[in-house]
């Protein structure tokens, strides 16, 4: 009898082992490569969105490479796995016809310069939209 229970209870803490590995293998990875790049692209953009009152064909060079750049981390995002939310995050944040740095960005080209006050609003969603992306990846460190 005695042994019958020890054999039980041998087996659940195995069980509970091997379900605390699967949890452990199923949670999304931190990486702090995306963490710094996502910072420094939030530093860029934001000072490129400051000179928006200018012309924007006088900063069209940087404000593709910013895109670009964006749209390559995004990219690395799609092949991390579980990170659907980060993804989606990335996508709102970029997409040109939306109202964050993509839309921004669209419409400087499309009006050639922006207003201050336009800007200044813009420049603190996009803010926010940065400080989410850092913040959701900053969730999954150890």
């Amino acid at each position: 009898m005695m042994s019958r229970f020890v054999s039980m209870s041998i087996t659940r803490r195995y069980l509970v082992i091997v379900c605390l590995l699967l949890l452990t293998a199923c949670a999304p990875v931190y990486s702090p490569y995306v963490y710094d790049q996502t910072a420094s692209l939030k530093t860029e953009a934001l000072a490129l969105m400051r000179k928006a009152e200018e012309p924007y064909a006088k900063h069209a060079v940087k404000a593709e490479r910013l895109m670009n750049d964006l749209l390559s981390l995004e990219q690395q995002e799609v092949l991390r796995k579980r990170n659907n939310a980060k993804v989606k995050q990335w996508q709102l944040l970029i997409n040109d016809r939306g109202h964050l740095l993509g839309g921004f960005i669209h419409r400087w080209q499309t009006d050639t310069t922006l207003t201050e006050t336009f800007i200044s609003l813009e420049s603190r969603l996009v803010g926010e939209a940065f400080d989410l992306i850092q913040s959701t990846e900053k969730q999954r460190q150890p």
